[in-house]
């Protein structure tokens, strides 16, 4: 079985809304919360009444590590065997904040071609997830899901997700069957 892990970051987002009865015009903003300097961004134009993100940077007390295991098996020793891919994805966080967070963790899960003789079967998921595919931010995907999660300051949680790529015995991934 191979094991990887990665550190990965919060990023923290604010979204609010134009509260202007004019579009609110592109250009560089100063953003400070609690008389705190926080970060410098350049925004959009936000139509009358629209919504608005702001990226402010990474989050330092929320600790996130991601972890993934791969195991290579053989279904069985018939003429028509298969190679099963079993990976398992594990994400920690830890909030080191004395308040909630909302956390949204995203993931993509392989997607097979239309021709490809692959099967890719999702085997468990805690907590739930749901389909992502991101039409909101103008750039569909597909294969994505989230988890949206409330974490309450000075607690810990995981989520993970296992699935299995199936293919014939004497076949192959693109890039090979590692996946990472």
């Amino acid at each position: 079985m191979k094991s990887l892990s990665s550190t990965s970051y919060i990023y923290r987002l604010d979204q609010m809304g134009n509260p202007l009865q004019a579009p609110l015009l592109p250009g560089l903003a100063d953003v400070y919360v609690d008389g705190e300097y926080i970060v410098s961004t350049n925004i959009a134009t936000v139509p009358t009444k629209g919504q608005m993100e702001l990226g402010l940077g990474v989050e330092q007390a929320i600790k996130v590590a991601r972890n993934m295991s791969y195991q290579e098996a053989r279904s069985g020793e018939t003429l028509v065997a298969f190679n099963e891919l079993h990976h398992q994805i594990q994400i920690d966080r830890a909030n080191c904040l004395s308040r909630e967070a909302r956390i949204e963790e995203r993931e993509r899960l392989p997607i097979s071609g239309e021709d490809a003789k692959v099967d890719i079967q999702s085997d468990r998921v805690l907590p739930e997830w749901e389909k992502y595919e991101q039409e909101e931010r103008g750039v569909p995907i597909r294969g994505g899901y989230r988890w949206r999660v409330q974490l309450p300051g000075g607690e810990h949680r995981t989520v993970s997700v296992q699935y299995t790529i199936k293919t014939f015995v004497d076949s192959e991934l693109v890039d090979g069957n590692r996946r990472e």
